[in-house]
């Protein structure tokens, strides 16, 4: 088998499976909440693609961070948004209005009217759905691991980001990113122990961006509490 090819390491006749953090996890934004506002009405517009920039990066239309550009497979949106439906239900502390309905609104707003740039397109898709807040997110990333689940040539990466804007002034009042890729389990053992729910594999994009999302949203402010244990 070809040296270039990552294996599992075997230990007693038992498979260690790898996986773990990018190398390039300085690039992930900390947590960031401006203000102490609380968002009630919030529409989640579908993931957009950021593609090209300056060499060897490119930046956030909305905070101008900077992220490692790569390959990225056909639907990274797509993958990103029905990870993104499944998770948030589950943890935020305030009433979403769903992608599937405000990425029509927004997609006919920039139909109607395209001199709107994109702050002005999503404040205009909040004002007609009352909402007053928007998370967007931005792909930079998403490239296909390369091998199987066993033996990789190339493992899963990806770098996205996720932002929470207030409609009354354009404000960015929080935002957070993703920018890692797999790695063996024997560089980053603890790491990769915080995936073992998942099973001992090297992951394809759509199971590494659905993981990162999950990262996100532990750190989304705004979260239900968690619900008390009964008393024994």
């Amino acid at each position: 088998m070809s040296g270039r090819i990552m294996r599992w390491i075997g230990i007693g006749g038992v498979l260690l499976l790898t996986l773990g953090l990018a190398a390039c996890q300085a690039a992930r934004m900390a947590d960031r909440r401006t203000s102490d506002w609380q968002p009630q009405r919030v529409a989640v517009l579908p993931y957009q693609a950021a593609i090209g920039g300056e060499e060897g990066n490119v930046r956030s239309p909305l905070t101008g961070a900077s992220f490692r550009p790569g390959p990225m497979i056909e639907g990274a949106g797509m993958a990103l948004d029905a990870s993104l439906n499944q998770w948030l239900p589950k943890v935020a502390d305030f009433q979403i209005i769903p992608v599937s309905q405000a990425g029509a609104v927004f997609d006919r707003m920039r139909r109607e009217d395209i001199s709107l740039n994109l702050m002005q397109a999503v404040r205009a898709t909040a004002e007609r759905l009352k909402a007053d807040a928007v998370l967007v997110g931005f792909v930079y990333r998403f490239a296909q691991r390369v091998g199987g689940p066993y033996a990789a040539d190339r493992p899963a990466s990806a770098a996205f980001d996720l932002n929470l804007i207030r409609v009354s002034d354009g404000a960015v009042i929080w935002k957070n990113s993703f920018d890692e890729t797999q790695q063996a389990f024997s560089e980053d053992i603890l790491a990769a122990s915080q995936y073992m729910d998942r099973g001992l594999r090297w992951f394809t994009v759509q199971e590494w961006g659905d993981i990162g999302l999950g990262q996100l949203l532990e750190r989304l402010p705004w979260r239900k509490e968690a619900p008390s244990k009964p008393a024994e």
